[in-house]
Protein backbone atom coordinates (compact mmCIF):
# COMPACT_ATOMS: atom_id res chain seq x y z
CA UNK A 1 0.00 0.00 0.00
CA UNK A 2 1.92 3.28 -0.99
CA UNK A 3 0.55 6.94 0.52
CA UNK A 4 -0.95 8.08 -3.18
CA UNK A 5 -3.49 6.13 -3.06
CA UNK A 6 -4.65 6.82 0.33
CA UNK A 7 -4.45 10.07 -0.33
CA UNK A 8 -6.51 9.57 -3.21
CA UNK A 9 -9.07 7.56 -1.07
CA UNK A 10 -9.03 11.10 1.43
CA UNK A 11 -9.91 13.07 -1.40
CA UNK A 12 -12.62 10.88 -3.03
CA UNK A 13 -11.24 10.15 -6.34
CA UNK A 14 -10.78 6.28 -5.70
CA UNK A 15 -12.48 3.54 -8.20
CA UNK A 16 -14.07 0.82 -6.69
CA UNK A 17 -10.78 -1.90 -7.38
CA UNK A 18 -9.03 1.04 -5.56
CA UNK A 19 -11.59 1.46 -2.82
CA UNK A 20 -11.36 -2.39 -2.16
CA UNK A 21 -7.69 -2.25 -1.71
CA UNK A 22 -7.89 0.38 0.45
CA UNK A 23 -10.27 -1.37 2.46
CA UNK A 24 -8.88 -4.79 2.99
CA UNK A 25 -5.24 -3.06 3.77
CA UNK A 26 -7.07 -0.65 6.53
CA UNK A 27 -8.15 -3.88 7.79
CA UNK A 28 -4.51 -4.89 8.77
CA UNK A 29 -3.09 -3.85 11.85
CA UNK A 30 -0.13 -2.27 10.80
CA UNK A 31 -2.23 -0.10 8.76
CA UNK A 32 -3.02 2.34 11.96
CA UNK A 33 0.39 4.15 11.62
CA UNK A 34 0.74 4.75 7.78
CA UNK A 35 -3.02 6.29 7.93
CA UNK A 36 -2.10 8.32 10.69
CA UNK A 37 1.21 9.77 8.52
CA UNK A 38 -0.96 10.38 5.81
CA UNK A 39 -3.33 12.11 7.60
CA UNK A 40 -1.23 14.47 9.21
CA UNK A 41 0.22 15.02 5.54
CA UNK A 42 -2.93 15.83 3.81
CA UNK A 43 -3.76 18.33 6.58
CA UNK A 44 -0.72 19.89 6.39
CA UNK A 45 -1.45 20.38 2.49
CA UNK A 46 -3.97 22.09 2.97
CA UNK A 47 -4.24 26.35 2.40
CA UNK A 48 -4.56 27.22 6.31
CA UNK A 49 -3.51 24.39 8.14
CA UNK A 50 -2.50 26.79 11.15
CA UNK A 51 -6.14 27.71 10.93
CA UNK A 52 -7.13 24.75 13.49
CA UNK A 53 -4.41 21.59 14.50
CA UNK A 54 -7.08 20.27 16.71
CA UNK A 55 -9.94 20.71 14.61
CA UNK A 56 -7.43 17.64 13.36
CA UNK A 57 -6.51 15.96 15.89
CA UNK A 58 -9.87 15.15 16.78
CA UNK A 59 -10.95 14.15 12.99
CA UNK A 60 -8.46 12.14 13.08
CA UNK A 61 -9.56 10.23 16.44
CA UNK A 62 -12.82 10.04 15.22
CA UNK A 63 -11.13 8.32 11.79
CA UNK A 64 -9.05 6.12 13.79
CA UNK A 65 -11.68 4.56 16.16
CA UNK A 66 -13.68 3.64 13.23
CA UNK A 67 -10.63 1.69 11.39
CA UNK A 68 -9.81 0.12 14.16
CA UNK A 69 -13.35 -1.79 14.72
CA UNK A 70 -13.06 -4.34 11.90
CA UNK A 71 -16.69 -4.95 11.46
CA UNK A 72 -17.20 -0.97 10.07
CA UNK A 73 -17.13 -0.74 6.67
CA UNK A 74 -14.92 1.59 5.25
CA UNK A 75 -15.54 5.02 5.47
CA UNK A 76 -15.98 7.57 2.52
CA UNK A 77 -14.51 11.16 2.99
CA UNK A 78 -15.67 13.88 1.41
CA UNK A 79 -12.33 16.57 1.77
CA UNK A 80 -13.46 19.68 3.90
CA UNK A 81 -11.23 23.28 3.78
CA UNK A 82 -10.07 24.86 6.82
CA UNK A 83 -10.16 28.37 4.94
CA UNK A 84 -14.07 27.85 5.61
CA UNK A 85 -13.70 27.82 9.53
CA UNK A 86 -12.68 31.72 9.37
CA UNK A 87 -15.78 33.26 9.65
CA UNK A 88 -16.45 30.82 12.78
CA UNK A 89 -13.37 32.39 14.46
CA UNK A 90 -15.30 34.75 16.44
CA UNK A 91 -17.71 32.53 18.25
CA UNK A 92 -16.82 30.26 21.37
CA UNK A 93 -18.47 27.15 20.05
CA UNK A 94 -17.38 25.75 16.81
CA UNK A 95 -19.40 23.06 15.36
CA UNK A 96 -16.85 21.63 12.96
CA UNK A 97 -18.62 19.21 10.59
CA UNK A 98 -16.68 16.57 8.35
CA UNK A 99 -18.21 14.75 6.07
CA UNK A 100 -17.62 11.13 7.52
CA UNK A 101 -20.28 8.45 5.16
CA UNK A 102 -19.89 5.05 5.84
CA UNK A 103 -20.70 2.50 3.19
CA UNK A 104 -23.12 -0.73 4.29
CA UNK A 105 -25.27 -2.50 2.86
CA UNK A 106 -28.27 -0.32 3.55
CA UNK A 107 -26.48 2.95 1.99
CA UNK A 108 -26.82 4.79 5.39
CA UNK A 109 -25.68 7.91 5.68
CA UNK A 110 -23.88 8.76 9.05
CA UNK A 111 -22.21 12.12 10.01
CA UNK A 112 -19.57 12.88 12.96
CA UNK A 113 -20.14 16.49 14.28
CA UNK A 114 -17.24 17.92 16.66
CA UNK A 115 -17.89 21.15 18.37
CA UNK A 116 -14.89 22.76 20.04
CA UNK A 117 -15.37 24.94 22.73
CA UNK A 118 -13.05 27.91 23.99
CA UNK A 119 -12.87 29.16 27.31
CA UNK A 120 -10.32 32.51 27.68
CA UNK A 121 -9.57 34.36 30.92
CA UNK A 122 -8.12 38.32 30.04
CA UNK A 123 -5.38 39.21 32.38
CA UNK A 124 -7.15 40.21 35.94
CA UNK A 125 -9.78 37.26 35.98
CA UNK A 126 -10.14 33.35 36.60
CA UNK A 127 -12.81 31.08 36.08
CA UNK A 128 -13.35 27.54 37.31
CA UNK A 129 -14.19 25.03 34.15
CA UNK A 130 -16.10 22.02 34.56
CA UNK A 131 -16.47 19.32 31.36
CA UNK A 132 -19.29 16.72 30.36
CA UNK A 133 -16.59 14.32 31.53
CA UNK A 134 -16.58 16.17 35.13
CA UNK A 135 -13.10 17.49 35.31
CA UNK A 136 -12.43 20.36 36.64
CA UNK A 137 -10.15 23.41 35.54
CA UNK A 138 -9.20 26.03 37.23
CA UNK A 139 -8.08 28.45 35.05
CA UNK A 140 -5.53 30.88 35.32
CA UNK A 141 -5.38 34.80 34.14
CA UNK A 142 -4.29 35.58 30.24
CA UNK A 143 -4.98 31.83 30.13
CA UNK A 144 -7.31 29.98 26.86
CA UNK A 145 -8.63 26.40 26.52
CA UNK A 146 -10.02 24.64 23.99
CA UNK A 147 -11.97 21.19 24.18
CA UNK A 148 -14.73 19.30 22.78
CA UNK A 149 -18.08 19.80 23.93
CA UNK A 150 -17.86 15.57 24.77
CA UNK A 151 -15.14 13.54 24.26
CA UNK A 152 -15.07 9.83 23.11
CA UNK A 153 -11.96 7.66 23.49
CA UNK A 154 -9.67 10.16 24.25
CA UNK A 155 -9.89 13.18 25.97
CA UNK A 156 -7.73 15.73 24.43
CA UNK A 157 -7.78 19.46 24.74
CA UNK A 158 -5.33 22.20 24.20
CA UNK A 159 -3.73 24.91 26.60
CA UNK A 160 -2.56 27.87 26.64
CA UNK A 161 -0.97 29.27 29.39
CA UNK A 162 -1.94 28.17 33.18
CA UNK A 163 -4.31 26.14 34.63
CA UNK A 164 -4.75 23.50 37.51
CA UNK A 165 -6.35 20.32 36.68
CA UNK A 166 -8.62 17.92 38.89
CA UNK A 167 -9.01 15.29 36.25
CA UNK A 168 -12.17 12.72 36.79
CA UNK A 169 -10.66 9.26 36.87
CA UNK A 170 -10.88 7.21 33.65
CA UNK A 171 -9.11 3.90 33.13
CA UNK A 172 -10.51 3.60 29.64
CA UNK A 173 -9.91 7.20 28.08
CA UNK A 174 -6.96 8.87 29.14
CA UNK A 175 -6.71 12.62 29.76
CA UNK A 176 -4.45 14.22 27.27
CA UNK A 177 -3.50 18.01 27.38
CA UNK A 178 -1.71 19.87 24.33
CA UNK A 179 0.58 23.17 25.33
CA UNK A 180 2.89 23.63 22.09
CA UNK A 181 5.33 20.64 21.52
CA UNK A 182 4.34 19.36 24.78
CA UNK A 183 2.10 16.19 25.79
CA UNK A 184 0.66 15.61 29.14
CA UNK A 185 -1.36 12.36 29.83
CA UNK A 186 -2.86 11.37 32.55
CA UNK A 187 -5.82 8.94 33.59
CA UNK A 188 -7.41 10.45 36.52
CA UNK A 189 -4.88 13.29 38.99
CA UNK A 190 -4.43 16.89 39.63
CA UNK A 191 -2.03 19.08 38.59
CA UNK A 192 -0.75 22.39 37.56
CA UNK A 193 0.40 23.30 34.08
CA UNK A 194 2.13 26.59 33.18
CA UNK A 195 2.85 27.28 29.16
CA UNK A 196 3.04 31.31 28.22
CA UNK A 197 4.36 32.03 24.59
CA UNK A 198 7.93 32.42 25.21
CA UNK A 199 8.81 31.20 28.45
CA UNK A 200 9.49 27.02 29.41
CA UNK A 201 6.48 24.99 30.03
CA UNK A 202 6.05 23.76 33.67
CA UNK A 203 4.61 20.97 34.52
CA UNK A 204 3.73 20.03 38.63
CA UNK A 205 2.06 17.36 40.06
CA UNK A 206 -0.27 17.22 43.26
CA UNK A 207 -1.68 13.65 43.59
CA UNK A 208 -1.30 10.59 41.19
CA UNK A 209 0.79 10.17 38.50
CA UNK A 210 1.69 12.22 34.96
CA UNK A 211 3.51 11.50 31.88
CA UNK A 212 4.77 14.06 30.21
CA UNK A 213 6.04 13.36 26.57
CA UNK A 214 7.54 15.98 23.59
CA UNK A 215 6.00 15.96 20.00
CA UNK A 216 8.79 15.27 17.70
CA UNK A 217 8.89 14.51 13.75
CA UNK A 218 6.25 17.19 13.01
CA UNK A 219 3.77 15.88 15.80
CA UNK A 220 4.10 12.38 14.45
CA UNK A 221 6.19 10.89 17.34
CA UNK A 222 6.59 11.02 21.41
CA UNK A 223 9.35 11.64 22.99
CA UNK A 224 9.16 10.95 26.88
CA UNK A 225 10.14 13.84 29.00
CA UNK A 226 9.09 12.78 32.56
CA UNK A 227 6.78 10.80 34.43
CA UNK A 228 6.17 12.87 37.91
CA UNK A 229 4.54 11.87 40.84
CA UNK A 230 3.30 13.97 43.59
CA UNK A 231 5.65 16.76 44.26
CA UNK A 232 7.75 16.92 41.44
CA UNK A 233 8.08 19.55 39.06
CA UNK A 234 9.27 19.38 35.00
CA UNK A 235 10.28 22.19 33.25
CA UNK A 236 10.60 21.88 29.31
CA UNK A 237 12.62 25.02 27.32
CA UNK A 238 12.15 24.18 23.61
CA UNK A 239 15.07 26.85 23.03
CA UNK A 240 17.66 24.61 24.17
CA UNK A 241 15.78 21.45 24.04
CA UNK A 242 16.56 20.42 27.88
CA UNK A 243 14.67 19.42 30.67
CA UNK A 244 14.80 20.44 34.39
CA UNK A 245 13.09 18.97 37.65
CA UNK A 246 12.48 19.96 40.94
CA UNK A 247 10.65 19.96 43.89
CA UNK A 248 7.17 21.93 45.00
CA UNK A 249 4.78 21.25 48.23
CA UNK A 250 1.85 19.86 46.94
CA UNK A 251 -0.40 21.62 48.61
CA UNK A 252 1.15 25.03 46.93
CA UNK A 253 -0.64 23.44 43.68
CA UNK A 254 -3.58 23.29 45.40
CA UNK A 255 -3.57 26.43 47.10
CA UNK A 256 -2.90 28.16 43.47
CA UNK A 257 -6.29 27.28 42.28
CA UNK A 258 -8.00 29.35 45.46
CA UNK A 259 -5.32 32.09 44.72
CA UNK A 260 -2.82 31.71 46.96
CA UNK A 261 0.47 32.53 45.43
CA UNK A 262 3.88 30.95 47.37
CA UNK A 263 6.77 32.44 46.03
CA UNK A 264 9.94 30.64 47.56
CA UNK A 265 13.58 32.30 46.81
CA UNK A 266 12.14 34.17 43.86
CA UNK A 267 13.27 37.31 41.97
CA UNK A 268 11.17 40.21 42.16
CA UNK A 269 10.81 40.41 38.56
CA UNK A 270 9.30 37.36 38.60
CA UNK A 271 6.72 38.19 41.13
CA UNK A 272 6.37 41.35 39.14
CA UNK A 273 5.54 39.29 36.25
CA UNK A 274 2.64 37.24 37.70
CA UNK A 275 0.93 39.83 39.53
CA UNK A 276 0.78 42.18 36.39
CA UNK A 277 -1.22 39.16 34.92
CA UNK A 278 -3.27 38.67 37.88
CA UNK A 279 -4.16 41.75 38.44
CA UNK A 280 -3.70 43.52 35.14
CA UNK A 281 -1.93 46.71 35.61
CA UNK A 282 2.05 47.16 34.39
CA UNK A 283 4.66 47.14 37.22
CA UNK A 284 7.63 49.60 35.99
CA UNK A 285 11.50 48.60 37.86
CA UNK A 286 14.07 50.55 36.76
CA UNK A 287 16.58 49.18 38.89
CA UNK A 288 18.09 45.47 37.79
CA UNK A 289 19.27 45.22 41.49
CA UNK A 290 16.22 45.49 42.69
CA UNK A 291 14.48 43.36 40.14
CA UNK A 292 17.38 40.34 40.82
CA UNK A 293 16.03 40.57 44.81
CA UNK A 294 14.89 37.48 45.48
CA UNK A 295 12.18 36.93 48.18
CA UNK A 296 10.20 34.78 49.88
CA UNK A 297 6.30 35.35 50.36
CA UNK A 298 2.80 34.55 50.24
CA UNK A 299 -0.31 36.70 48.31
CA UNK A 300 -3.81 35.87 48.20
CA UNK A 301 -4.90 37.18 45.08
CA UNK A 302 -8.23 38.24 46.99
CA UNK A 303 -6.37 40.93 48.34
CA UNK A 304 -5.77 44.03 46.59
CA UNK A 305 -2.64 44.88 44.51
CA UNK A 306 -1.83 47.97 46.89
CA UNK A 307 -1.71 45.66 49.84
CA UNK A 308 0.57 43.33 48.22
CA UNK A 309 2.88 45.97 46.79
CA UNK A 310 3.07 47.17 50.89
CA UNK A 311 4.08 43.86 51.57
CA UNK A 312 6.86 43.55 48.76
CA UNK A 313 8.38 47.08 49.89
CA UNK A 314 8.66 46.47 53.01
CA UNK A 315 10.31 43.15 52.56
CA UNK A 316 12.55 44.34 49.30
CA UNK A 317 13.18 47.78 50.87
CA UNK A 318 11.39 50.08 47.52
CA UNK A 319 8.55 52.49 47.63
CA UNK A 320 5.86 52.90 44.52
CA UNK A 321 3.23 54.66 43.49
CA UNK A 322 -0.20 53.71 41.92
CA UNK A 323 -1.33 56.36 38.55
CA UNK A 324 -4.11 54.34 36.91
CA UNK A 325 -3.19 50.49 36.16
CA UNK A 326 0.48 51.12 36.26
CA UNK A 327 3.12 50.83 38.96
CA UNK A 328 6.35 52.81 39.33
CA UNK A 329 8.81 51.37 41.76
CA UNK A 330 11.92 53.21 43.08
CA UNK A 331 14.57 52.65 45.56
Amino acid sequence: MNKLLLKKYLNNTCTDEELEQVRQFLRQPESADLFRSVLNEAWNEMEEPELDLHAMAFYRQQMMQKLQNNNESVPKITKFRPINLLKYAAILILPLVFGLYYLSKSKKETVVTVALIESYNPKGQRSIVTLSDGTLIYLGSNSKIRYPKTFSNVREMELIGEAFFKVKRDPSRPFIIHTNNIQTKVLGTSFKIEAFKGNPIAVSVATGKVRVDRETNNKKQLSSVAVLTPGNVVNWDEETNKASLSKIAPHELEQWKDGILNFNNQRLANVFSVLERCYNVKINVTSNSLSNFRINTTCSLNESITKIMDVLGKAADFKYKLEDDQIIISN
